[in-house]
């Protein structure tokens, strides 16, 4: 065992082949962890990923078993170390592993930076004691780690958030923005961005549900905060992921706020019209550091989109595009409902681009008042692929949005143009609706201090021709 004298007891993730059911110490940099969960027996359990700077590939999996899920350890930053001791090195097929045990393997987790203390920042409960040897060794990984350039993982299942599909496994790289816990669904949820725009979406139901059972504005039970809210990019869509039911400590556990991760086998579903991630109780998590290429990488392409002809638009569309509607004052740049709900204030006007997914009342009917066309009120739940919201077509601009005042069966028509439906289809009949993409002015309204706003659909008309 000269790897083991040579290294101060610890031995090179390359060299152990030679030691298949034994234990060991090892030194690694953890590239990748699983969150902590309950095992399917009665102890708690996760998996990390580790490399040193004898073998980068294939990373060594690491399977930890606790009897308490505080005894797990909790990786705070991209390239840390860790410290096992007595851990089983496993054979399976061709694949080496290595497996903490509860009774008499330990661990000690270290800043990887280069010229950080020697003084673990967790360790196992278990009396830790670190030999000059070993610090040694981990002063040599340190400064290995500041030159190394590691992998960001493989690139065959990774897609971006606007090549996401139902019912389909994926790695995602993202930024995490927030966590929080659904009191209701009893769940915690992940708000995570990569720069890029979910696709759009088919509306399924009956628009007669939207008075009693309208379209939710968010998947969350509750709307974020507006402090909250404000620090997440308004370009780009915001994908709310829900955790496993096996992650009853999510938020105590996950370290990842705020900063670049690779989510390593997530789905999503679609909820209502919108996309909802899941994680897996077998997802794990990868940490970049800002200075990753991986990350630059995305924030290059982010620069360019917004920095472009795009701008702010959605993804899907382009200056180029015909609209369903014209607008007063065609060369004004547009802005994301997100943009406007959380970074606007006061009385002001944008240009959005969106689709209406829904509209209440929708019967043409209801616009037949005969005391004129001043008293009619419609409200649109409007989507881009960043927010969804409410706003009011009022009056006279309702008069100009429609033409006029058109009969019902004309009205009928240009309101089923709006949304996507089928001719053949009314509100009462299951459908799913595909509704088209619009320019619209957006005429922003605050009272009680900014606590109240109203969207106010103004400056817009319907081309139908």
């Amino acid at each position: 065992m000269s790897s083991q004298r040579n290294q101060g007891g610890i031995v090179r993730i390359k060299e152990l082949a030679m030691h298949v059911k034994h234990k060991v110490n090892l030194l690694g940099v953890v590239l990748e962890f699983s969150i902590p969960r309950k095992s399917q027996g009665t102890d708690y359990v996760c998996v990390l990923k580790i490399v040193d700077d004898s073998q980068q590939s294939p990373e060594l999996l690491v399977n930890i078993f606790t009897s308490s899920i505080d005894q797990l350890p909790r990786v705070l930053s991209p390239r840390d170390l860790i410290l096992l001791k007595n851990v089983m090195i496993k054979k399976h097929q061709a694949e080496l592993s290595a497996v903490f045990y509860k009774d008499s393997s330990s661990f000690a987790l270290f800043d990887g930076n280069s010229g950080s203390n020697l003084l673990p920042y967790q360790s196992s409960p278990q009396r830790f004691e670190i030999t000059e040897a070993e610090e040694r060794r981990i002063n040599v990984l340190r400064q290995w780690c500041v030159g190394f350039e590691f992998s960001s993982g493989s690139n065959d299942y990774l897609l971006s958030l606007k090549d996401i599909s139902e019912h389909r496994y994926f790695d995602l790289v993202c930024k995490v923005f927030h966590v929080s816990y659904d009191d209701s669904k009893g769940l915690w949820m992940l708000f995570v961005w990569d720069g890029t725009d979910v696709p759009p979406l088919s509306i399924p139901g009956k628009l007669e549900d939207e008075e009693h059972n309208p379209l939710p504005l968010h998947i969350e039970s509750s709307p974020l905060d507006l402090e909250t809210l404000r620090n997440f990019f308004p370009v780009g869509t915001v994908l709310r992921v829900s955790t496993d039911r096996s992650y009853e400590n999510f938020g105590r556990y996950f370290t990842a706020t705020g900063k670049w991760v690779r989510i390593r086998n997530m789905s999503c579903q679609v909820s209502s019209g919108m996309w909802h991630g899941l994680l897996q109780s077998s997802s794990k998590i990868r940490l970049f550091s800002d200075n990753d290429n991986v990350v630059w990488d995305y924030m290059r392409r982010f620069r360019e989109r917004i920095s472009g002809g795009h701008g702010h638009m959605p993804i899907w569309t382009d200056p180029s595009s015909q609209f369903l509607t014209e607008v007063d004052w065609v060369n004004v740049a547009s802005v994301t409902l997100m943009k406007i709900a959380t970074q606007l204030q006061g009385n002001v006007r944008c240009c959005c681009i969106v689709r209406v997914v829904s509209i209440h009342p929708f019967q043409a009917e209801h616009y037949s008042s005969p005391n004129g066309s001043s008293e009619y009120t419609m409200k649109l739940t409007l989507e881009d692929p960043t927010a969804r919201i409410h706003a009011l077509l009022c009056g006279k601009e309702w008069v100009k949005f429609f033409g006029g005042s058109p009969p019902p069966d004309v009205l009928t028509k240009k309101i089923k143009m709006l949304l996507g439906m089928p001719e053949h289809e009314d509100g009462n009949d299951d459908m799913v609706r595909n509704p088209p993409w619009i320019k619209c002015f957006l005429h922003l309204k605050e009272s009680d201090g900014g606590r109240n706003r109203v969207y106010y659909i103004r400056w817009t008309k319907l081309v139908t021709d």
